[in-house]
């Protein structure tokens, strides 16, 4: 009786902590980069937004389908292979990223970036959870 309890206990567990990775969580805190200022238009405007960020700081539960998806990064979150692509040299997998990486947010892309991005978004398959680097993506993102 005890072994099932808890079997079921970390199984619950376990469940849970997959239910809470990647945009499971509603955050209320500020995730954007420090240093940051407004721009004199957005002020002027009356429309306070921050300036286009050129690095993102990853805090914990980011991914980068909601890093993408933020107004200071692209704004939509389709655009995360943009992201992904920028910052090969420090990224592996998509799936992992960790809290206090420092991206850089891609500027000055094409149009037909953008669109082949969608695509290979919209191509990739639903998240497996895993803790190690894939050997081999299920698509090619470059």
């Amino acid at each position: 009786m005890f072994m099932k309890k808890t079997a079921w206990i970390a199984s619950l567990v376990l469940f849970s902590g997959i239910l809470y990775g990647c945009g499971g969580s509603q955050r209320l805190e500020n995730t954007q980069v420090p240093n940051q200022t407004l721009s004199n238009e957005a002020v002027s405007a009356g429309n306070p937004r921050l300036e286009a960020a050129d690095h993102y700081l990853v805090q914990k539960h980011d991914c980068l389908w909601t890093i993408a998806g933020k107004s200071s990064v692209y704004g939509d979150s389709f655009d995360w292979p943009l992201l992904f692509k920028t910052n090969r040299d420090q990224i592996q997998d998509p799936d992992l990223i960790y809290p206090r990486q420092d991206l850089k947010v891609g500027r000055g892309i094409s149009n037909e970036e953008m669109n082949h991005a969608k695509r290979l978004a919209m191509t990739t398959p639903k998240f497996i959870p895993h803790s190690k680097p894939r050997e081999s993506l299920p698509v090619d993102y470059f």
